[in-house]
């Protein structure tokens, strides 16, 4: 099995066991990283045609992919994660960021309606533009005063104040910068991350997440291949609610 992910981090590593552990014995993997490089990303690709008998692709919002990809033997190929509408022929598990993000912020209305802007840490270069439309969404729905920014290293925190942070290095850096003005977590600023992992159980006593479960869609993506299906499967998201807002 060919496996491309864009990149390796914590959540993903979890998606990534769960995928070999549910494969059961005398499956090969080989794993590969585009880190968001259309250049390397069609390298691996084009390199790997005819040496697999799989290949789960995450594209991210690399731009068409859906050309090298088209190289590739449409029944062997499944696409993970992220679906671009150029890819909808092609069997896939995949998050629908625009419905999740909203829902997740939805049920989280009472605890934001208490601060007074909702600010979404935004990277275009490697974060699903369904994400940002669900966030806007959110906003001009509820009458949310709200904040789209790509860098925190130059900003300054104010009080009542939720942070939307989408990675765990801007996750650290923010909860650096409020023990540096010394705000409590949950009270003077609220933060909202999104990818569960174990750490956000218990960092600062406990992290608020909206969130796939990514072992169930590990498992769920072994039993599409070794039963050769050719679904398209929305995996569930939810709101796990946490002290930090």
């Amino acid at each position: 099995i060919f496996l491309l992910f864009d990149e390796l981090n914590s959540f993903k590593e979890n998606l990534y066991n769960s995928f070999i552990n549910n494969l059961g014995e005398n499956v090969q993997v080989d794993i590969f990283f585009h880190h968001f490089n259309p250049t390397i990303f069609n390298k691996l690709i084009n390199d790997s045609i005819g040496n697999y008998s799989r290949y789960i692709i995450m594209p991210s919002n690399l731009k068409n992919t859906h050309t090298d990809i088209s190289n590739l033997p449409k029944e062997k190929v499944y696409i993970l994660d992220q679906v671009h509408p150029e890819l909808s022929q092609y069997a896939a598990i995949y998050q629908h960021f625009e419905k999740d993000i909203y829902n997740g912020l939805y049920k989280a209305l009472s605890n934001i309606k208490k601060y007074k802007k909702l600010i979404l840490l935004f990277s275009e270069d490697k974060q699903p533009q369904g994400i940002l439309d669900g966030f806007r969404l959110f906003c001009n729905q509820h009458t949310i005063e709200n904040e789209v920014i790509s860098l925190l290293e130059n900003r300054l925190l104010c009080k009542s104040e939720v942070y939307i942070v989408l990675d765990d290095k801007n996750l650290i850096r923010i909860i650096k910068k409020m023990k540096e003005r010394q705000f409590l977590l949950g009270k003077d600023i609220g933060i909202i991350s999104y990818n569960d992992t174990l750490l956000k159980e218990v960092v600062e006593g406990g992290i608020t997440t909206i969130s796939t479960d990514f072992n169930l869609m590990g498992e769920r993506l072994a039993q599409m291949v070794l039963n050769n299906e050719q679904d398209n499967i929305e995996n569930p998201s939810r709101l796990i609610l946490r002290k930090s807002i």
